[in-house]
């Protein structure tokens, strides 16, 4: 990450950004630093960059040429394929800076900073250069470059390396509109106040749920407006051999850092009606098999019941294609009560090939569910004041059921155990306790019955569809968001 800062003052930006850990990430490489003082591009020989107001009033003006010759001097090098970096202008007049912003903001890999002066500066350059305005809040500086150090500081502990994994592994709470709770260290008592018991009993387990239930009342005690936007966020995940619960668990945590889960791969959750309140948000994830959602007695997701709560639906697929999955899904859901503000279809390791997908979600994948993370953070912020809107997804949502092509399995009975964990890990109940033979017309062709089967008694023979597979599908796709 690089900031470029058009300034009057390069020495306060300067001196704050070189200190500490923004310091530490300047020397390691990590983010850098261009003060550009916008004195130097002054026609005068006083290096006036200011005049009087046009209609009169108090103060100077910053005049445009100056600003938009600093500008220049940085956009034009830093330009790619004719798209110019973000210019962020610092004034009370802009959007309020917060934790969305700041971390859409991060995705970047240029930001210039344009720091006013006196009463500002002049309208027809802002209108130029300007792509941004942002405010650190409802009050005024005698110059942007606070500002902008605020703002710097803030977006670089989201560039990979600037935090070490000691600082990077603190609970960001303000990320899910909390406020962080209490902290307490040595010495146990102190001036008769002792740091509560259950921070010492070494429970972790407890120690994270007081640890929210301190932020809650924290939030409502000191930033009740916060709570109206914290959201509970529930990923229910259908992933037999878990390629899907990964994507759709790399998703849900650039969004929250206390997500719940539940496995929609269990029988016995599928049949639990669960429903879902307006302030919460649903991520619905399952995997593609032959290019639908995979067909069974109950149809997925079919237990989930919302009241106008949005969801971001996951598709995840072994780079053939997902075709009708993310219309499929959004149909189903929204005909349940679920606004589809977005969707992502990952592709994951296939369960037939070595091959396609292999080591999928990718670091250029987990960029693309980060960027869309981010999205969704605004799409949430927005729709809570305007209403969602539903985003469209390509494909049939009403695709005539097909089942995946059978393969030749293999149950070696002198092999076996016994020990039923492919009767008990089997999401569709297709295999039988008594006899343990397979019901074809249940059977996914999921596989988990041989990842399960520690003993080796079953396995399979896809050899033919591999080779299809790989032959007509081997180059790989991009994960898709929408």
């Amino acid at each position: 990450m690089k900031f470029h800062v058009l300034t009057l003052f390069p020495e306060m930006i300067e001196n704050a950004v070189h200190t500490s850990i923004t310091g530490r990430a300047v020397k390691k490489g990590t983010i850098s630093l261009d003060t550009v003082n916008i004195r130097d591009f002054s026609d005068n020989k006083h290096m006036r960059v200011d005049d009087y107001p046009y209609g009169g009033g108090a103060g100077m003006v910053m005049q445009p040429e100056p600003v938009y010759r600093a500008w220049t001097s940085v956009a034009e090098p830093c330009s790619k394929e004719g798209k110019k970096p973000r210019c962020i202008y610092l004034t009370p007049q802009g959007r309020v800076l917060n934790q969305t912003l700041v971390e859409e903001l991060a995705m970047e890999e240029e930001l210039i900073l344009l720091c006013g002066h006196y009463e500002g500066i002049d309208e027809r350059v802002l209108e130029e250069v300007v792509t941004d305005y942002v405010s650190i809040g409802d009050y005024v500086l005698t110059g942007g470059e606070l500002a902008a150090c605020v703002l710097i500081d803030a977006v670089s502990r989201f560039v990979p390396g600037v935090l070490s994994n000691e600082e990077s592994f603190q609970f960001e709470s303000i990320q899910d509109n909390l406020l962080e709770y209490p902290h307490y260290t040595r010495p146990e008592v102190w001036q008769d106040r002792k740091v509560p018991e259950v921070l010492l009993k070494g429970d972790h387990k407890k120690i994270q749920s007081w640890r929210m239930e301190q932020s809650l009342e924290r939030t409502r005690q000191r930033r009740p407006d916060l709570l109206e936007k914290n959201r509970q966020v529930t990923a229910a995940v259908f992933s037999p051999t878990g390629g899907t619960r990964r994507a759709a668990e790399i998703f849900t945590e650039y969004l929250t850092q206390n997500p719940r889960y539940i496995d929609l791969t269990r029988r016995k959750l599928r049949k639990e009606k669960i429903k879902f309140s307006s302030r919460e948000l649903l991520i619905a994830a399952a995997p593609v098999y032959g290019g639908q959602l995979p067909v069974m007695e109950e149809p997925l997701f079919a237990n989930l019941q919302g009241e106008g709560t949005p969801c971001v639906i996951i598709a995840a697929y072994g780079n053939r294609h997902y075709d009708d999955t993310l219309a499929q899904m959004k149909e189903r859901l929204e005909s349940q009560g679920f606004i589809c503000i977005g969707a992502a279809a990952p592709i994951i390791p296939h369960i037939y090939s070595p091959v396609l997908g292999k080591g999928r979600p990718d670091e250029k994948d987990q960029q693309i569910l980060r960027r869309l993370a981010v999205e969704i953070k605004k799409r949430l912020e927005k729709g809570q004041e305007e209403g969602f809107l539903s985003v469209c997804l390509p494909g049939n949502p009403r695709p005539e059921p097909k089942q995946m092509k059978p393969v030749e399995k293999h149950f070696d009975r002198g092999l076996c155990t016994n020990c039923q964990a492919c009767v008990q890990k089997c999401p569709v109940n297709a295999i039988s306790q008594e006899t343990l033979e397979i019901c074809e017309d249940r059977c996914l062709n999921c596989m988990s019955c041989t990842k399960v089967c520690k003993a080796g008694a079953r396995g399979f023979d896809c050899s033919q569809v591999r080779q299809y597979l790989e032959s007509n599908y081997s180059s790989p796709r991009k994960t898709e968001v929408f």
